[in-house]
């Protein structure tokens, strides 16, 4: 399992390959909340452009320290796990695993 540490208000961005099926799993673990968003090219665009504020996302999860997901992604192309920091003062330690089965 990865592991990072993700400065005060930064994230961790993930890139992968959509693979044959769609079918992926992915778990995060953090000693602090952090946010979580699963998005495509487009939804990453939207992440820069707005930071949190992110309405095109396949999953993901608000403000947790442990954070797991199965879904089917319905686009090919890559995808991405962004993990967020949302703490001003602190970072985070986090952990995390992706099973993206082809």
């Amino acid at each position: 399992m990865p592991v990072a540490l993700i400065p005060p208000n930064k994230h961790l961005k993930i890139k992968y390959r959509v693979p044959r099926n769609g079918l992926v799993e992915y778990s995060v673990e953090a000693d602090r909340p952090v946010t979580t968003f699963i998005v495509d090219d487009e939804g990453l665009k939207e992440f820069y452009g707005r930071g949190d504020e992110v309405h095109s996302y396949y999953g993901g999860f608000p403000n947790r320290r442990w954070h797991h997901e199965q879904l089917t992604l319905e686009f090919k192309g890559s995808w991405y796990l962004v993990i967020v920091n949302d703490d001003d003062k602190h970072p985070v330690a986090v952990s995390y695993n992706v099973d993206a089965r082809a």
